[in-house]
């Protein structure tokens, strides 16, 4: 009762309470003071008042076919007033109140018009029949039960016609609100049936109106009163029930919806002629002229309704089968795939074009699954999706379909449902060339033109995603690569540049993100720890050490990194970090690696004073074992180390770099030969071999085989126990001095090692230049990171090189177990890295030789 308004909900009361009062002190007769019809207008007002006041919300058109009842509950409640108010000869009889209160209780019928009219394909005619022969049928079943309705003898004789008049009132409503409110829409379905319940109750009050004229009681008057005031609060609640706003025109706001009510009433009407005609025999009654008469027209009217049923429904299959061929019509004519499936994806349709679209030649065959028609992995997220949520929501699913060989085409599909049905409509549209598109461009959003690297902007969306594992980034920047562009060109630049792209894939694992800045910076994301970024860090140095060749000119660049943890710092942060170690490790000169966690001035090192450090013995020398297969030290490589108080050890490249800047390459290269072998002398074991290597980029090459005699011959070391080490980039970018330095070197019996061997560019023309007698390969860079099996397949090709050229090779970077068995199982002679013996003092070095297995 909350719904309703307070105007009805008070008019319900009175209409009880008022009644109950009033309709025991009224005179039937209709002499006297007609207090009922006082109440009745009351009721009336009210229910009108409410009608109102729900028709000011509603739209135009909503509240259209809802003003009759307003105006007919205002003249009713005009007609009661009067007839209530001024009782006597005035508003006794068949008078003003009565005209007014017929115009009043037939405005439902208009209500009913209107309703029939919002109805899609309303057929008037057949209304009109049908609401004749429900008329018909009841004036019929009136006359068959002898009613006073139509036979008012005992009514007075000015007053029958007026009882004739509320018989005729009560078939005239019944039959017009059956005809035309039996089929209506869905979202007036609420509002006809009440509507259908207030006439059938005006219906009822116009007979208790008559049998109250042919005999009066206040028994009949108080039906006729009780019954009015529950037909005009129907009228208020169907008024109430009606939806605020119009539901358009489409198929589906407008489409029909048979009434139960509305068809019970018509039925009945229909069924009740028969029996009452049984009812008639059995009482034993003649069946008058006027009967019989209203049962032929009833008939007659019946067949006519049948005949135009025929007709309509010939019609309606023309129709429908003209439709489905212009639906059919449509369908095969359109680009865009329709398929029809059930819950099982079974395809219970396909037009034309979806079966192209999916791959079926010839006709659709029964038990075809859509599931079996797309590529393998698409199978079960599209059963989960399709399954997840209900026809026509969410996004369009995406589908792939094997077309030939390994190409797939990508379909985009729409689907609908009808409500509580089991089919689901597809509408499929071929995207292929739309998502090749949209791919293509979000690789080029996010792709560097000329090396094919990520650009900056997945850089940063890299950086900026969320994970659980450790990460860190390596910021990179290339030394002299302005000289390149200079001497030979932008074109040749470029060149080098996609050449750096190449190699930094060589050192990093396939998950690892490899970005280009711009210019010549790149980018690196490492998963790893800070250590392993460090790791991958100086491999980064030494691959980009090695010299690059483009348009016929070799180039010795080099790169600068800066290493920073994503773990701990986030993306921008990390960013800053690894760019502000890079500066700090361009700072520290070429091929210097700086970590954000300890970024520190190199100043000690640029302040380096190789005399002074060699007097207070602050640069040492440092050895890595190369052992043999059954881990014997056959051979040790030296390495300067300088101790800075402040950044503690600095060696490899950086102490190179800084010794380059302050010219003292030389002297630096001069102390390791002779520090070196000095102290390779003092071990007992005279079958160990010491391999020196010469600095990395232009090395001096004048006097270079008198200052290794002169230290061979210092120390007392054999010639044959001496191993000069040099790369590629050494030999292309020193003097031509160079290699007879190296030649002489060879003849006193010192033997002669190609660093990083198999990296270079004229690896055979190079050695037929100079005569070797070892090589050293990298193990680590021969494949991408961690890619083991590859790099041992390399390495065993190498392997079989070498042998076959009298080589030595020996096996660098060996960092685990794996490696060591795999360049054994390769054929190589002798083994270094982390794995093996490294960083040894002399003292270590000789504590390792004591107990190390003596050669037979």
């Amino acid at each position: 009762m909350r719904e309703v308004p307070r105007p009805i909900r008070w008019a319900v009361v009175l209409g009880i309470v008022g009644l109950a009062l009033t309709v025991p002190h009224s005179a039937p007769d209709g002499t006297g003071m007609q207090w009922d019809e006082l109440v009745l207008g009351a009721v009336a007002t009210s229910c009108a008042v409410g009608i109102v006041r729900r028709l000011r919300i509603m739209d135009r058109a909503s509240a259209r076919p809802w003003w009759p009842p307003a105006v007919g509950a205002l003249g009713f409640a005009v007609a009661q007033f009067l007839a209530g108010s001024f009782p006597g000869p005035a508003f006794d009889g068949f008078g003003v109140d009565d005209v007014v209160l017929l115009a009043g209780a037939t405005s439902p019928l208009i209500t009913c018009a209107l309703l029939a009219r919002g109805v899609s394909r309303t057929r008037w005619s057949a209304l009109v029949l049908d609401g004749a022969i429900v008329v018909t049928a009841i004036l019929v079943i009136t006359e068959l039960l002898r009613t006073p309705l139509v036979s008012p003898a005992a009514a007075p004789e000015d007053l029958r016609s007026l009882v004739l008049v509320y018989g005729a009132y009560a078939a005239v409503m019944l039959g017009g609100v059956g005809a035309l409110c039996t089929v209506s829409t869905a979202a007036m379905r609420r509002s006809a049936t009440t509507l259908i319940a207030g006439v059938s109750l005006q219906a009822c009050a116009a007979g208790a109106e008559a049998m109250a004229i042919v005999d009066p009681s206040w028994g009949w008057t108080a039906v006729s009163d009780y019954a009015v005031a529950a037909a005009l609060l129907c009228a208020g609640l169907a008024a109430h029930r009606a939806p605020l706003r119009a539901a358009g025109r489409s198929a589906r706001a407008s489409a029909p919806q048979v009434s139960a009510a509305g068809l019970s009433l018509v039925v009945a009407a229909i069924l009740g002629v028969p029996a009452a005609m049984v009812w008639g025999v059995l009482q034993g009654e003649d069946v008058s002229t006027a009967a019989l008469l209203g049962c032929g027209l009833a008939f007659v009217l019946m067949s006519v309704r049948l005949v135009l049923r025929i007709r309509e429904d010939g019609r309606v299959s023309e129709d429908l089968v003209r439709s489905e061929e212009d639906f059919r019509d449509l369908i095969e004519s359109s680009s865009d795939g329709i398929a029809i499936m059930d819950g099982g994806f079974r395809l219970l349709f396909a037009s034309p074009a979806a079966r192209s679209l999916l791959g079926i030649d010839g006709e659709l065959s029964d038990d075809v699954s859509l599931l079996d028609l797309l590529v393998p992995e698409d199978r079960e997220p599209v059963r989960a999706a399709a399954l997840a949520q209900a026809a026509g929501d969410g996004a369009a699913l995406h589908l792939r379909v094997p077309v030939e060989g390994t190409r797939t085409r990508e379909l985009e599909v729409i689907s609908s449902e009808r409500p509580g049905g089991t089919r689901r409509v597809l509408y499929l549209r071929d995207v292929t060339t739309r998502r090749t598109r949209e791919r293509e461009l979000e690789r080029m959003a996010y792709t560097d033109h000329l090396t094919g690297l990520p650009n900056r902007a997945l850089l940063f969306r890299e950086l900026g995603a969320v994970s659980d594992d450790e990460r860190c980034l390596l910021v990179l920047d290339l030394d002299g690569f302005k000289a390149v562009n200079d001497v030979a060109g932008h074109e040749s630049g470029d060149h080098l540049l996609i050449e750096v792209a190449r190699r930094l894939h060589t050192v990093v694992r396939d998950d690892d993100l490899v970005a280009r800045l711009g210019g010549d910076e790149f980018a690196v994301v490492v998963a790893g720890s800070v250590a392993d970024g460090e790791d991958v860090a100086r491999r980064i140095v030494d691959v980009m050490a090695m010299p690059f060749r483009t348009d016929g000119t070799t180039f010795a660049v080099g790169a600068s990194v800066g290493v920073a943890g994503l773990a701990s710092l986030g993306g921008q942060a990390a960013f800053r970090a690894a760019d502000s170690a890079l500066r700090e490790a361009k700072r520290a000169g070429k091929g210097c690696v700086r970590v954000s966690d300890d970024v520190l001035v190199l100043a000690g090192a640029d302040e380096m004073s190789l005399e002074l450090a060699e007097a207070e013995g602050t640069t040492t020398v440092r050895f890595d074992a190369a052992c043999t297969s059954d881990g014997r030290i056959a051979l040790v490589q030296a390495t300067p180390v300088y101790r800075h108080p402040g950044i503690g050890a600095v060696q490899g490249p950086e102490l190179w770099s800084a010794a380059d800047r302050h010219g003292r390459t030389a002297a630096l290269q001069g102390w390791l030969l002779r520090q070196a072998c000095a102290e390779l002398a003092t071990l007992p074991d005279r079958s160990v071999a010491l391999a020196v290597s010469l600095p990395p980029g232009p090395a001096p090459a004048v006097g270079l085989a008198r200052e290794v005699a002169d230290a061979l011959a210092e120390t007392g070391v054999d010639p044959s126990r001496f191993v000069l080490s040099f790369t590629e980039e050494t030999l292309l970018t020193s003097s031509a001095a160079l290699v007879p330095e190296l030649a002489a070197i060879r003849r006193s019996g010192v033997r002669l090692c190609l660093d990083n061997y198999g990296l270079g560019y004229s690896l055979f023309g190079l050695m037929a230049r100079v005569p070797l007698d070892m090589v050293r390969v990298e193990l680590p860079a021969l494949a991408a990171r961690d890619d083991t099996d590859r790099a041992l397949l390399v390495l065993a090709a190498i392997g079989r090189t070498t042998t076959d050229l009298g080589l030595v090779s020996i096996a660098g970077g060996i960092a685990t177990t794996e490696q060591r068995d795999g360049a054994v199982a390769a054929g190589l002679q002798l083994l270094h890295g982390r794995a093996l013996p490294h960083d040894l003092t002399v003292e270590t070095l000789t504590a390792l030789l004591a107990e190390s297995p003596v050669p037979a």
